[in-house]
């Protein structure tokens, strides 16, 4: 591993072409929203703001995948504060349009201090923190919205998917939506979540695989491409069950 007391080289010419995850994710998340905007399904989330919850999913992806490239601590910090919206909108535990807008507060926020930072010499932070700890802080922040992002799939799986029939039906018998349903829509019958969610996880552990070979990659040399690759395939899986998916979301 790189000594970690180097300084940080962003763009340098060895990864000239700037291929890694957080190209990845930035291209996933741009497509995500795009299509949760589009007039194929911008009907369906305001006619039931719970499908909303793409909106956030989106939102966090896409800071994920920016800050990526904006090695600094309020970057990656914003970043994982935001991801931690991932966990609380998957369980159902809060209103999807709230948390909508928390994301997109985060998201600005997010490019307000990339603005201020690109015009600064260093970082907000930079001068009151040691080279070392930034290092250690950028790189642990990104290590924690794999984690984070990760959990997308592993709530539904653990948390709802269990027991969204018996929510369903005993909503059904009385005329109203229980638990997690008040704020998420029925997903079980919904092949491009089982496919996006799972992808999810998987993309997740194979950046922290990746982020444990190049360290604090300080010199910013090529990142490896094995990630890179399964997000172009959860990317053209997903848009070859689009149809799948507008099933459920189209009465």
């Amino acid at each position: 591993m790189t000594n970690d007391a180097t300084p940080d080289t962003s763009l340098t010419p060895q990864n000239k072409y700037q291929i890694g995850p957080g190209l990845g994710l930035l291209l996933m998340g741009i497509l995500y929203m795009g299509f949760w905007l589009s007039p194929l399904t911008w009907e369906a989330s305001i006619t039931d703001p719970r499908w909303s919850h793409n909106w956030v999913y989106s939102l966090i992806i896409i800071t994920i995948g920016a800050s990526f490239y904006h090695k600094t601590i309020l970057s990656r910090f914003i970043a994982m504060v935001q991801g931690m919206l991932m966990p609380l909108t998957a369980s159902g535990a809060f209103n999807t349009t709230f948390m909508t807008l928390a994301a997109l507060l985060f998201l600005s926020l997010w490019i307000i201090i990339f603005l201020i930072e690109r015009r600064r010499s260093v970082p907000v932070l930079g001068e009151r923190v040691s080279q070392r700890s930034q290092n250690c802080i950028v790189m642990h922040s990104l290590i924690v919205c794999w984690i984070l992002m990760a959990h997308m799939g592993l709530v539904f799986f653990i948390g709802r998917l269990p027991f969204e029939a018996q929510l369903d039906t005993i909503g059904t018998s009385i005329g109203q939506s229980l638990g997690f349903l008040l704020n998420l829509p029925i997903e079980r019958f919904d092949l491009v979540t089982y496919v996006f969610d799972i992808n999810l996880t998987i993309l997740a552990i194979l950046f922290g695989y990746e982020q444990f070979k190049v360290g604090y990659n300080l010199k910013n040399k090529p990142w490896p491409k094995i990630s890179f690759w399964f997000l172009w395939i959860t990317i053209i899986l997903g848009i070859a069950l689009l149809p799948f998916s507008l099933r459920g979301i189209i009465p």
